[in-house]
């Protein structure tokens, strides 16, 4: 959603950033390498690392050194690449990028980063993605996505992740509980994927904030490749710098550059671009490039719409081996919360004067999933086409559409103002991450896992809340003649599942409220709560509770910045209630 004033972090500019940033994990070396994020290469025997350093004049390259060893015996060395950010007012600092190359699928591979001047990052792991021989013995494999982490609430990342600070890195989740969040699927996750929206922002404080979170990070994408795309927080020019810069060992393979603030300003396009994981064939794309953002004269709109019709023809020849294709981008093609799902979203649905539409294009190549963050919710649709859907993943007709907005920031909830849509299955505006674990070409499991500490208690974190199987048995084009229609199964069309944070706030969850009539007006119509709330208690009252709560969650969290996203300056949300009526004399 739109970036919004907060109250800032105090942080030291130039040169001495570094220590002030990390001072909980010691004092770092301005030229030691250090926030470690690893990419898939082109092909599974490459596995790509990026790094950053804040050396006072230019480094030479770096190197990184891999092993099959824990101790790195044996091991093979490569040179990087680096070269200066400069965006960022009245300071340069560097990012590095180096292959290791050569790799045996299938393989857990070790492996550290040396600087020019001799310091080393600590060894991380990391295991390789399969190829058509040894992808049956390696199945099933996890893919998670997210989209929208802030360094500050980044509540996915472990249970310790706070709002008091940015910093939430190895040493803060070294206390969380390990057996949940991000933390707890490092071992056996195959990649992770972050649909856009990093830092909040990755420009602010000087680009400081950028620094935070990639150190936060670390502990996760150091050991799990990190894998991207762009979203509206890294539309101004400086944050779409740092986007750039920080990610630029993605396997940018759309064969266009990229232009930025940033000299120098040419980079590899890592706003689209594709790879196979496995089963699995991804595709990034920029949803910003409808709205106005541009990055040279490569990364267009209609070059992006272009370069990914090719690379789907490329990926429907080669299904046999890799069945499942997803793209994904950071803004909604289909959602239900608020206004962010009619205009804009039809856009990237339908395009512009009727050209570059995403969904036509996703129908035309069989497109089995796409994932988006922007809203900070959760929300999956069953498989759908021009707004209509079958209430079946079997053997789905259309494409499935999944929100997952929702790992955390000082933005906290989205809103639900709209009527929950047939075509949607399941939707949430609690904090948390999607899983995917494909089984074979067939058959994929879906579940969302909660990691919200606004108003569950730890018991809580980690819990699944979405669980549901998608089966496909003919991957490939899907049919005009045969598209969704509204069908439903025989015992009728089932209601969605929806669940607003705003029912246990208000006293009106139908599963532990006191006031059970209030509780029932609102079953199966949770959306549009503050307004039918101030409509029987009074605005003042509301205000009064607004204050109330808001103070309370920004202590429970820890912080002093957050705000309510989901409401409006006057303390109202942004729509109409419609269906749910009240009982006179009951009371909220």
């Amino acid at each position: 959603d739109p970036p919004k004033m907060m109250m800032a972090v105090t942080w030291v500019t130039g040169i001495m950033m570094a220590a002030q940033a990390w001072e909980v994990t010691g004092t770092v070396s301005a030229t030691a390498p250090v926030q470690l994020h690893l990419a898939l290469g082109r092909t599974p025997t490459v596995m790509a690392v990026g790094w950053s350093s804040y050396d006072a004049t230019a480094p030479a390259p770096g190197t990184v050194e891999w092993s099959l060893s824990p101790t790195l015996s044996s091991s093979t060395t490569a040179t990087g690449n680096v070269r200066p950010f400069t965006a960022d007012t009245g300071r340069v600092w560097y990012t590095h990028a180096a292959n290791m190359t050569g790799l045996s699928p299938s393989t857990r591979y070790y492996y550290c980063v040396h600087s020019a001047s001799g310091e080393k990052s600590k060894v991380y792991s990391y295991k390789t993605q399969p190829d058509s021989s040894t992808v049956a013995s390696n199945l099933p494999e996890v893919h998670i996505i997210f989209g929208d982490m802030g360094a500050s609430d980044a509540f996915t990342l472990c249970s310790t992740c706070s709002g008091s600070t940015s910093v939430c890195d190895a040493t803060t989740c070294a206390t969380a509980n390990q057996s949940a969040g991000l933390i707890s699927e490092i071992r056996d996750t195959n990649h992770i994927v972050h649909t856009g929206d990093f830092a909040y922002n990755m420009e602010d404080n000087n680009g400081t904030i950028g620094d935070q979170f990639m150190v936060n990070i670390e502990q996760v994408a150091a050991n799990v490749p990190y894998m991207t795309s762009i979203g509206n927080h890294e539309n101004s020019a400086k944050s779409m710098a740092h986007y750039t810069e920080r990610f630029r060992n993605m396997p940018a393979n759309s064969g266009t550059t990229v232009t930025t603030a940033n000299t120098p300003s040419v980079a590899p396009n890592n706003w689209f671009y594709s790879w196979d994981a496995g089963l699995v064939h991804y595709i990034a794309m920029s949803t910003e490039l409808y709205f106005n953002v541009h990055g040279g004269g490569a990364a267009t709109m209609k070059t992006q719409w272009e370069w990914m019709e090719a690379d789907l023809k490329k990926a429907q020849a080669n299904r046999a081996n890799v069945p499942w294709i997803v793209v994904h981008g950071h803004r909604s093609i289909y959602c239900s919360c608020d206004g962010d799902c009619d205009a804009s979203a039809l856009i990237v649905r339908d395009g512009i004067l009727g050209e570059y539409g995403m969904e036509p294009l996703f129908f035309k190549y069989g497109v089995d999933f796409f994932f988006n963050g922007h809203e900070h919710d959760y929300e999956r649709s069953w498989p759908v086409y021009k707004s209509k859907s079958d209430q079946s993943n079997v053997d789905p007709k259309g494409t499935i559409y999944v929100v997952t907005g929702a790992a955390g920031s000082r933005e906290l909830h989205e809103p639900f103002t709209r009527e929950q849509p047939t075509w949607s299955s399941f939707r949430s505006n609690t904090f948390g991450y999607s899983k995917m674990t494909v089984y074979n070409h067939t058959h994929v499991h879906w579940q969302q896992i909660q990691t919200d500490p606004t108003l569950f208690g730890p018991d809580l974190y980690g819990r699944v809340i979405d669980d549901t199987w998608v089966v496909q048995h003919s991957h490939g084009p899907f049919d005009e003649a045969d598209a969704p229609s509204g069908w439903c199964p025989a015992e009728g069309c089932a209601s969605g599942v929806s669940y607003d944070h705003w029912l246990p706030l208000l006293n009106l969850d139908p599963e532990t409220s006191n006031h059970t009539h209030a509780a029932a007006a609102f079953a199966g119509k949770e959306y549009e709560l503050i307004a039918k709330y101030r409509k029987h208690n009074g605005a003042g009252q509301w205000k009064r509770d607004e204050v109330h709560l808001l103070a309370k969650a920004q202590a429970a969290l820890g912080g002093h910045s957050e705000i309510w996203e989901d409401v409006h300056g006057d303390g109202n949300s942004d729509g109409r209630w419609a269906n749910a009526t009240w009982a006179s004399g009951d009371s909220a």
